[in-house]
């Protein structure tokens, strides 16, 4: 049996012990970083599409409810290569001129995106009141970091049905 004063009992970590459990802490930090920091960026542009995705299904939605023409349009602060980056709306077209405009009712506005995702595409994305896509044709938006791949692809087909699928090209 040991007795209190032993010098024994009181043992703790040594400096060297200590030294090496800092340094394998350091290591694992250098590794986990770089890769917390690809996911999330991944996390935000996926939530990007569906947000997007979403927006397109309701306008879509509303239109055939409403009877009346709905727009899904780019909000002010983007460009070539980024239009929604300053957010976009859903306008219902309540003057029935066929452009959303000043005069037309918000029915759901979101807010810009992060600054590490890009979403293009062509702005204002119109639904008749029979749900097909004003124009008919397929309109394509893609949804990527800014940094470059991976990303989504937004494919809004002529009669109004949103599909998304991975994009390797951003």
């Amino acid at each position: 049996m040991r007795s209190v004063s032993s010098p024994q009992a009181f043992r703790g970590f040594t400096v060297i012990e200590l030294m090496v459990t800092v340094a394998v802490a350091v290591v694992m930090m250098a590794v986990a970083v770089p890769s917390m920091t690809a996911f999330s960026a991944n996390n935000r542009v996926t939530a990007a599409k569906s947000a997007f995705a979403s927006t397109v299904a309701l306008a879509r939605t509303e239109a055939a409810r409403r009877g009346v023409q709905v727009f899904v349009k780019a909000e002010a602060g983007g460009s070539v290569g980024n239009e929604f980056a300053g957010g976009w709306s859903v306008y219902v077209d309540t003057n029935g001129n066929g452009v959303p405009d000043i005069a037309d009712e918000v029915l759901r506005k979101f807010p810009p995106l992060q600054s590490e995702v890009k979403l293009s595409g062509t702005s204002p994305l119109g639904f008749m009141p029979t749900g097909y896509v004003v124009g008919g044709n397929t309109m394509d938006y893609t949804v990527c970091r800014d940094a470059g791949s991976p990303g989504f692809k937004v494919s809004v087909v002529p009669s109004g049905i949103a599909d998304s699928f991975a994009y390797t090209n951003c």
